[in-house]
């Protein structure tokens, strides 16, 4: 009956680490990146080119803000678009439409939305385990959006505390559930002046709201691409992604393989009375150590690569090692556990 749960636990842990490729996490980035900077002002750099650790900003992601007043007044709400879009996808080529963000207002004022809303306090604040739906902390999307569009409001503070500066990471994801050069993220700031330093007199046009935009004029305003780039791309992005489907579908496939050889192997021996060869225990003990200490060791780097965003391929291989160095443990300690035959005792 132990053995039989070892190995229902065996490939439900298998199959646990299979499907967890389908599966999105995107909670939103930390308030801190990587190397322990700001995320609002240095940008999503486990994503792009460079990363996990230092991916760099691309044009090709636009990011903007509607709404900003010039100035703010005192205890008064304001409502801001937060759109973070793929030039490609502007220029009518294919590109990607799925997005994140996380905004800072250098913890002034009181960010909230509505309940339809995907945002929540960022990971890394006092308030990102609240249910609430307002912080004066930094905000993210608690979701990916489909169009890559949040809408929020802003309170101004109760006194005039001088010129609020915000800052803005826009990441425009291909949505394949890893942080790669598929993706495109950029920074905006922008920041809203006190009471008082623009009046009615000086000049009423500059008392509406604004929208502020990061992004080159090319992919701002002209964005004129030919047929022949947009099939380039398209050939481009279809490769990419049957080479991505075909990884997973071949690893899968193999993981699946070895692991019906495996279960095969223990039901033939439970049918016969089979066990694996006699092994000593002065010899066993040793091995089993061994296997302990590598299946620990490669269980961490599993986790480690995980919590930063690695490719799946990477802490998928070292949770299944770890998992078959656990097995070896489980086999060691069976052939310490077989009855010896004369010929192992001479």
């Amino acid at each position: 009956m132990k053995r039989t749960f070892v190995r229902i636990l065996v490939l439900g842990f298998l199959l646990s680490i299979l499907a967890t490729p389908s599966v999105a996490y995107h909670l939103g980035p930390p308030s801190v990146d990587n190397n322990e900077n700001p995320t609002a002002i240095y940008g999503c750099t486990c994503h792009g080119v460079g990363g996990p650790l230092n991916g760099q900003p691309s044009d090709r992601a636009i990011v903007s803000v509607s709404g900003v007043p010039i100035q703010y007044d005192i205890d008064v709400t304001y409502n801001f678009t937060i759109l973070v879009q793929d030039a490609n996808t502007l220029a009518g080529e294919s590109g990607n439409v799925a997005g994140g963000f996380l905004m800072s207002s250098g913890d002034i004022g009181i960010f909230s939305w509505d309940e339809n809303e995907d945002i929540r306090a960022a990971v890394g604040t006092p308030d990102e385990d609240s249910t609430e739906r307002s912080t004066s902390y930094n905000i993210s999307q608690s979701d990916v959006d489909d169009d890559g569009q949040w809408k929020i409001q802003w309170t101004a503070p109760s006194s005039d505390v001088g010129t609020v500066v915000f800052h803005v990471a826009g990441n425009s994801i291909n949505d394949n559930d890893q942080a790669d050069e598929g993706d495109y993220w950029n920074v905006l700031s922008f920041s809203i002046n006190a009471p008082g330093t623009v009046s009615n007199a000086d000049d009423i046009d500059s008392l509406v709201t604004r929208t502020v935009s990061v992004g080159t004029y090319q992919n701002l305003f002209v964005a004129e691409i030919t047929d022949e780039q947009i099939e380039q791309e398209r050939q481009v992005a279809l490769s990419s992604d049957i080479f991505l489907k075909g990884n997973i579908y071949y690893w899968t496939s193999l993981v699946m393989l070895i692991l019906g050889a495996v279960v095969q192997r223990e039901v033939i021996e439970r049918k016969r009375g089979e066990r694996p060869p006699y092994m000593a225990s002065e010899l066993a003990y040793p091995q089993m150590i061994r296997f302990s200490i590598i299946a620990i060791v490669l269980f961490y780097f599993g986790v480690s690569l995980k919590a930063d965003a690695s490719s799946t391929v990477l802490w998928a291989t070292s949770f299944f090692c770890s998992l078959w160095a656990s097995y070896g443990v489980y086999r060691t300690w069976l052939a310490m556990n077989t009855e010896p035959s004369p010929d192992d005792l001479m």
